[in-house]
């Protein structure tokens, strides 16, 4: 059984129940149509992009990403959303991992991209809440060391460079 509480631009949070030794257990979930995030390589340095996240009130620094469209292809919301947000086009995606960034919570799962392939055609498109996006470059060792300090605090981000770091890509 399941009713939806309330139905947003990104999510749709419902309530759903299912029995649990003999008896009826209600939750509340975010359903999500799921993300994509892509570690860039350019030249050297890892692409990042510094923006203000609304629901903690404060900037981070994270790697490219966005939310899927209905039906649209993981690669090419990737793709997408390195245009909006970088201004580089991905020539080549290499499947990363995927994971669920809050399985308690929410049924989002984040399919993430490493690239070293671009070439830059300019941003285009990004919303209006992401005008004052800026993106930085940083050599892989510095952002190893900003996660290790707590600077970078973006699970998406953290686990992306970590698993890029064990297998040799950075």
């Amino acid at each position: 059984m399941e009713e939806v509480i309330y139905r947003g631009r990104k999510f749709t949070l419902v309530k759903r129940a299912r029995s649990v030794g003999g008896r009826i257990v209600w939750g509340e979930y975010l359903v999500h149509p799921g993300a994509v995030a892509v570690l860039a390589v350019a030249e050297g340095e890892v692409l990042l992009v510094r923006q203000f996240r609304g629901a903690l009130g404060q900037w981070t620094l994270e790697v490219p990403a966005g939310t899927l469209e209905p039906g649209e292809d993981p690669a090419e919301a990737a793709i997408r959303e390195m245009v909006e947000e970088t201004g580089y086009r991905p020539l080549r995606l290499e499947p990363l991992l995927d994971f669920y960034p809050t399985p308690g919570l929410s049924n989002e799962r984040i399919t993430i991209y490493f690239t070293d392939a671009l070439q830059y055609v300019g941003v285009q498109g990004r919303d209006p809440g992401e005008e004052d996006m800026e993106v930085v470059k940083l050599p892989p060792s510095r952002v190893l060391d900003m996660i290790d300090a707590g600077e970078i605090k973006d699970g998406k981000t953290i686990i992306a460079i970590l698993t890029a770091y064990r297998k040799r890509l950075i």
